[in-house]
């Protein structure tokens, strides 16, 4: 039941000339005009919670998140190389300071390769590995991403009320000062008391103080805002997204929710990579095989050469780091068990506060705001009509304000309810 702000039309001081002014705060119904912020110019640019959480993908704090699945790549293409042959130029037997000595027929010169073959299959083993990492890293990008997306919509909605807040108090503010005008004029020409000329005065003053204080909460929340979202505040920019926006209905299974959850594909990946790194601790502790050959020159006589040399596993056979890693199993297992336990109690959580914010909002909400919108009326009438003192009619004014800002909180707690539960589910905001 909004009320136009365009009732401008000047009243004779005798008839109140204020009132039909303050008629504004005293509906306040327009107050689901306040939950976006106050109007700007038709030129300037809009950011909609969408377009926040798209800028802030490709911050600096998504780029994180990218830079390290792309160093689990470059793990991965390391892990698939084998070993480089090994070229060995060897002369023995050199005495240049003997009168005798005749390099070709004095000397015994080697020139052969090396190969170094990996057994028990290490590097098809660190390749697992090395995979099993590349997909831990997608899968905490993919929760990266999604936490970033929650502080930037939890940043967005925080800024809308607190400038939803700024523009109540102004309204609030403009309507009270034409109060204080109507009661200095009648200070003036004896038809008023200086009492409630002082009353008016006071609570202009602490409404002053609250609009102070609600304009540095206003510039507070936009720049944590557009830190979240990685670019500079800009004062320009108007929040375009209402916070009595309605929410789609979201459902989601728990097994769905468990077998789809970033972190919890995380905790998983991270129990894959545990369980590679024991087979691949496993596989280091089998003997690698190293075979040279090659050509000798002893004397004056040409040969071949060749060598096999064979690691005896007598005491080190990587008993230490297949120990280190079973352990490693064992604590990813009791991660996920306990991601899983701790997903359940968030969505338990979210699904309730949603719902009871959702019931709040549609049930309570608007009786509670039309009431107070009908009691300010009934007192503003009453006070033109010499019913009520002024002490009255303040009280009533401060209740039909005070209501909605607790509509305009209430509204964005029930956007964030909706964000938590969206969060809950691992969905992407």
């Amino acid at each position: 039941m909004p009320i136009s702000t365009e009732q401008t039309n000047t009243v004779p001081a005798t008839r109140f000339p204020l009132r039909r002014r303050t008629t504004v705060l005293a509906v306040l119904a327009s107050a689901l005009a306040w939950s976006a912020q106050a109007q700007s110019p038709p030129t300037a640019p809009t950011l909609s919670l969408h377009d926040a959480i798209v800028r802030s993908q490709a911050s600096p704090q998504a780029h994180i998140s990218q830079d390290q699945v792309d160093l689990t790549r470059g793990a991965v293409i390391q892990a698939g190389l084998a070993p480089n042959p090994r070229l060995y130029l060897q002369s023995e037997d050199l005495r240049p300071w003997a009168s005798n000595f005749d390099f070709p027929n004095s000397t015994e010169d080697y020139g052969y390769v090396g190969q170094l073959f990996e057994l028990g299959g290490k590097r098809s083993r660190r390749v697992d590995f090395a995979r099993a990492n590349e997909r831990q890293a997608e899968a905490n990008r993919t929760l990266a991403n999604q936490q970033i997306a929650g502080r930037v919509a939890a940043a967005y909605w925080s800024a809308v009320a607190n400038a939803g807040i700024e523009q109540l108090l102004e309204r609030d503010l403009s309507a009270v000062d034409e109060i204080a005008r109507y009661n200095q004029e009648r200070v003036n020409s004896g038809a008023g008391r200086g009492v409630d000329l002082i009353r008016v005065q006071i609570e202009r003053d602490r409404l002053r103080l609250a609009l102070a204080t609600a304009k540095r909460e206003v510039v507070q929340s936009r720049i944590e805002l557009f830190r979240q979202v990685g670019q500079a505040p800009d004062d320009a920019v108007r929040l375009s997204d209402k916070l009595d926006s309605s929410l789609p209905a979201q459902t989601q299974t728990l097994a769905t929710v468990l077998a789809t959850r970033a972190d919890l594909v995380a905790a998983r990946e991270a129990v894959q990579a545990a369980e590679a790194d024991v087979r691949l601790q496993r596989a280091v502790g089998v003997p690698d095989l190293d075979l040279l050959a090659g050509y000798k020159r002893n004397a004056a006589d040409n040969t071949l050469y060749s060598s096999l040399q064979l690691p005896l596993p007598f005491r080190n056979r990587n008993q230490g780091e297949i120990a280190r890693a079973q352990a490693s199993v064992h604590l990813a297992q009791d991660r996920l068990r306990q991601l899983e336990l701790s997903a359940q109690a968030d969505i338990t959580a979210a699904q309730q506060a949603f719902q009871q914010q959702q019931e709040i909002v549609r049930d309570i909400l608007p009786d509670m705001r039309a009431r107070a919108a009908q009691n300010l009326a009934i007192m503003d009438d009453a006070y033109r009509s010499g019913g009520v003192d002024l002490l009255r009619f303040l009280d009533a004014e401060r209740t039909a304000f005070d209501v909605e800002v607790s509509a305009l909180r209430t509204l964005a707690e029930y956007q964030q309810a909706g964000l938590r539960l969206q969060l809950a589910y691992g969905m992407q905001p």
